[in-house]
């Protein structure tokens, strides 16, 4: 089966401008969270990456295109791909909610993810064979990307790709939307510790975030060793729109399929990253599917939504980016600082970075209707 392997990373986020920045916060178990206000004395919690502009739907609305041209210039491309595959959960939603409250007319191509394309072609990425597929499936989006990237390249004779995704959604209608659903945290004056609380007993919904991420992978194999996705397995298990089934069965499949492609078994991981939203229900199904498929003594976990909050589909690529990192330098970060990370014995805090000492990393995530991704990494 069809390797990818990564030549390049790049982030942006609430804990920096580029993934140089974010992995040195991570690695000092920094966080980042704030209060976005909107009319009516609305007030929310939310962690930005331009700190400020969720208050502004103006200033907000083009950070979506600035994102996409400063991620592929972080990637270094010297010569353009032979394909790019963008994820995201909400796409443009704060241009055409900005173009809503102003007044101006709001045409059926705004509503096209797909449009992101012109931006793309701005950029070192494009060339004239270069082929542009949109992945709009959510929250698992990154990851159904990097899958269908390494299902689909050779088979089509592609052999270098951008994979990125991406979502600034902090907008009055997802605000108000997923507070709705009681999915999100409260905002709280005082408050002195991330709200985005993974695999603590108090958890109680996640830090609705901006960012995301992108990886150059190339089918072909270097003399230096890289980086690679050696497994994916997706599953939907359709149980309900938002909610997840606390026994972590559709998940357990996820992991059971990306092992079986990687050919590595559960007690072959070194390391595990997962989606960890925050939420009692989406922590607990993770836990359960790890117990099915590692066994009771767990490796070394990350919960990077304890540090910088849910960018949605933009999370996917910002942790594999982090992943990547983690396998070049081998060394797992800290927890984020002042959260217990109290929920299961088997995932106990750490203070301080820790070696990397197997080169293999298992990354989750999970979307709105029964969608769960995962994705095996190795160097």
């Amino acid at each position: 089966m069809t390797r990818l392997y990564i030549e390049n990373a790049a982030a942006v986020g609430p804990l920096g401008a580029n993934l140089e920045e974010i992995w040195s916060a991570v690695l000092a178990g920094k966080t980042s969270f704030g209060q976005v206000n909107l009319p009516g004395n609305r007030a929310f919690c939310a962690a930005e990456t331009k700190p400020g502009t969720g208050s502004d739907i103006a200033a907000y609305a083009p950070l979506y295109n600035d994102a996409i041209r400063g991620l592929v210039a972080d990637l270094q491309i010297s010569e353009p791909v032979d394909a790019i595959f963008f994820a995201t959960a909400v796409g443009n939603l704060g241009q055409v909610e900005n173009k809503v409250y102003s007044k101006a007319q709001v045409s059926l191509d705004d509503l096209d993810f797909s449009k992101v394309e012109e931006v793309f072609k701005e950029t070192a990425a494009w060339g004239p064979e270069t082929r542009f597929v949109s992945v709009p499936t959510g929250c698992c989006a990154g990851l159904q990307a990097t899958g269908l990237a390494k299902t689909t390249m050779a088979r089509m004779g592609l052999k270098r790709a951008v994979i990125m995704s991406l979502d600034f959604g902090l907008t009055p209608l997802a605000f108000e939307a997923f507070s709705k659903i009681n999915a999100t945290t409260a905002f709280e004056h005082g408050i002195n510790a991330s709200p985005s609380r993974p695999f603590c007993q108090n958890r109680d919904g996640f830090l609705f975030a901006d960012g995301g991420g992108a990886i150059l992978v190339t089918t072909e194999p270097s003399d230096a060793p890289m980086p690679c996705i050696s497994g994916y397995g997706c599953v939907s298990s359709a149980y309900h729109m938002t909610d997840i089934a606390t026994d972590g069965d559709a998940i357990r499949r996820s992991i059971e399929l990306a092992l079986g492609q990687s050919g590595l078994s559960g007690g072959d991981i070194g390391h595990v990253n997962l989606h960890a939203s925050g939420t009692q229900q989406n922590d607990e199904a993770e836990y359960n599917a790890l117990r099915a498929t590692i066994g009771e003594v767990l490796p070394a976990i990350t919960a990077f939504k304890g540090n910088h909050g849910h960018a949605l589909g933009g999370a996917n690529m910002i942790e594999l980016a982090l992943s990547w990192k983690m396998l070049r330098e081998a060394t797992v970060p800290p927890s984020p600082a002042h959260l217990p990370v109290d929920a299961y014995e088997a995932v106990p805090p750490r203070e301080q970075p820790e070696p990397l000492d197997r080169f293999s990393i298992l990354k989750t995530a999970s979307g709105f209707s029964g969608i769960h991704a995962t994705v095996i990494m190795e160097a």
